[in-house]
């Protein structure tokens, strides 16, 4: 599959994305067809960024390699108070991976913790760069397509985020490291220790600025 970048179908679809231009994340693979992007992923296909070809190893977990099929946005993100909104669709046959991480906010760095993500652990809940939540019922993840918002407020020493699956509050993460220099979005499929093949689809997706 190669990436397929439909300028009249941004055109004619400019609310999905809101004025915010979208790019493959270390050369990965995906479609965009009139704002509906679909990333595919197969176990063991490893992904395009350097980072995805090192061994890590943790207390709780190791992995070989990272699978990975993402977008992110052009540009940097400034100081203020953004959202940003999609429905995602899920397809997988198995148990879900040790991690797969489905929005991120990103400053760049080489193997290193990214100041907010949000993502899905390998017991079908909802977890963030700061937490795992286990067993806990608020925080699994629907069966059916889910609506997915981002409410983040960046300063010069801090980046928080409200996260909200269906319009109920899910959790919030704040990264207190600034200041940032690159800040930038990325949404799509990015896990470790997968199990099966995965499709992930997101629609609606929207961007803007709230102040």
């Amino acid at each position: 599959m190669k990436t397929l970048l439909l300028t009249g179908a941004l055109l004619l679809a400019t609310s999905t994305a809101n004025a915010i231009e979208w790019k493959a994340s270390c050369n990965s693979d995906y479609t965009n067809w009139f704002g509906k992007y679909t990333f595919e992923v197969k176990k063991g296909e490893v992904g395009g960024c350097k980072s995805d070809k090192i061994k890590q190893s943790y207390p709780i977990q190791s992995w070989d390699w990272s699978e990975r099929s993402e977008v992110k946005s052009r540009g940097h993100l400034g100081l203020g108070k953004y959202v940003w909104s999609s429905t995602i669709d899920i397809t997988r046959n198995c148990k879900p991976a040790w991690r797969n991480t489905i929005f991120q906010i990103h400053a760049g760095g080489h193997l290193t913790n990214p100041p907010s993500w949000f993502g899905i652990n390998e017991h079908n809940q909802f977890r963030t760069v700061h937490n795992i939540m286990y067993n806990n019922d608020s925080t699994s993840v629907p069966d059916s397509p889910f609506e997915l918002r981002a409410e983040f407020d960046i300063t010069k020493r801090s980046v928080k985020v409200d996260y909200y699956v269906n319009d109920k509050f899910v959790v919030s993460t704040k990264d207190n490291q600034g200041p940032y220099k690159d800040l930038f979005m990325k949404f799509g499929i990015y896990r470790v220790n997968a199990n099966c093949d995965i499709k992930q689809t997101y629609t609606n997706v929207n961007f803007k600025r709230v102040k």
